[in-house]
């Protein structure tokens, strides 16, 4: 199994962790397997494997996709020091369904409908077992109509909405609503993290009504949750993946898993994509998957791929090469980096264009973290607007969207 020139540019210990930063379906095994055995007949450098799995955050895949194999070309201290990664995983994903249970325990008596995203229940989905995702927190999404409730619930069972609320004032508050979408949630006693949303930041006014009624109720340890259409959910990862340039290996992982089990409808997933002005995200998606794990693009109408902007693919590939803290840059980053950052997101997010632009040119919820204005000078923040973009944006200063 050759690598891609992209791959073949990386270091062995990299070429390691893409091959291991997803289990492959029988289908596709025999070729994964391959090129673990490769990268791991170059000679890897095992200290940097190690730290690329702490930063692509795929401990229990790494340690499955490995344990498949004969395991004696690996030293034995890496075995115990990724099985220990591994077993730390699992039991974040068990603390984390714990919290799950007891919160659609309470939704569903107060009847009100929750969707899970991404978490323990999209591994559950993928591959058998809840515990091979890593997962920071947990997301879970509640109609607009029920937010109120749905937060007043949490609060009253041992959630606190994040320490960075505290100081909002109600004309912040409702700027906070309109323009963001969802809030963070820790509980009191475990810590464990939770993100309550209320919308997706890529739909389209009305959008979250459809995906509603698409999706299909589906029972879990005895509690009811609406799982998202597979197309749906295909593009919200791709969506999510994108917002964030893919730096992440764990996110790529979820969409090679669904391709190569071979049940997507590309072509209808594609025509969804095209009606809510999604189709370049999925389409540079696809295209990471055939630079990273060598899977075929689907078959699509004759000139798509040609309106593909390579930027699309480029920066995620850099980004998944980079390291840790190198999004930070440090103080006074170069322009051409964020000009680079600012028309990558305006590819990304094309529905997003003229909203994103309006919000950034008036107020941002972030610039609340910065500087606290009373709402009697709320208008302060529009003056204000040019230099809190300024000195989080180009010095890389201040509050920013959390990445996990």
């Amino acid at each position: 199994m050759r690598d891609t020139p992209w791959l073949q540019r990386t270091t062995a210990a990299f070429r390691l962790m893409i091959a291991t930063s997803w289990l492959a379906p029988e289908a596709w095994r025999e070729r994964q397997e391959a090129a673990i055995r490769e990268a791991i007949a170059a000679g890897p450098d095992w200290v940097e494997y190690l730290r690329l799995v702490d930063r692509h955050r795929i401990p229990a895949l790494g340690c499955a996709a490995l344990n498949r194999l004969s395991t004696q070309a690996i030293p034995k201290r890496i075995q115990q020091e990724l099985q220990k990664r591994s077993d730390a995983c699992r039991m974040q994903a068990v603390r984390h369904c714990l919290r799950l249970a007891e919160i659609l325990k309470m939704f569903n008596r107060l009847e009100i409908p929750v969707m899970p995203l991404k978490g323990p229940l999209l591994s559950l989905e993928l591959y058998g077992d809840v515990g091979l995702r890593q997962s920071r927190d947990l997301d879970l999404m509640v109609p607009l109509q029920d937010f109120s409730q749905a937060r007043i619930c949490m609060e009253s069972t041992g959630w606190r909405l994040d320490k960075s609320y505290s100081f909002l004032t109600p004309r912040q508050w409702a700027s906070l609503m309109t323009q963001d979408h969802h809030l963070g949630f820790v509980h009191s006693q475990t810590g464990c993290l939770l993100e309550l949303h209320w919308r997706n930041l890529c739909d389209a006014p009305g959008r979250d009504d459809a995906r509603w009624e698409k999706s299909t109720a589906v029972a879990w340890q005895g509690f009811s949750y609406q799982a998202m259409h597979p197309i749906d959910q295909l593009l919200y990862l791709c969506i999510h993946g994108g917002r964030h340039s893919w730096f992440r290996a764990k996110w790529l992982g979820d969409l090679a898993r669904i391709h190569a089990q071979g049940k997507m409808n590309w072509t209808e997933a594609f025509h969804q994509s095209q009606n809510i002005g999604q189709e370049k995200v999925l389409l540079a998606s696809l295209r990471l998957l055939q630079e990273a794990y060598a899977l075929p693009l689907p078959e699509l109408p004759e000139g798509t791929w040609e309106t593909l902007p390579s930027l699309l693919v480029d920066r995620p590939l850099d980004a998944l090469d980079e390291q840790e803290n190198a999004g930070d840059h440090g103080p006074l980053r170069s322009l051409r980096t964020v000009v680079h950052a600012l028309r990558y997101d305006w590819l990304v997010l094309p529905q997003q264009r003229w909203r994103s632009l309006r919000a950034r040119l008036f107020n941002n919820p972030l610039d609340f973290q910065i500087i606290h204005i009373p709402d009697r000078f709320f208008w302060a923040y529009l003056l204000l607007r040019p230099f809190l973009w300024f000195w989080r944006q180009v010095l890389g200063r201040g509050p920013r969207v959390n990445s996990r």
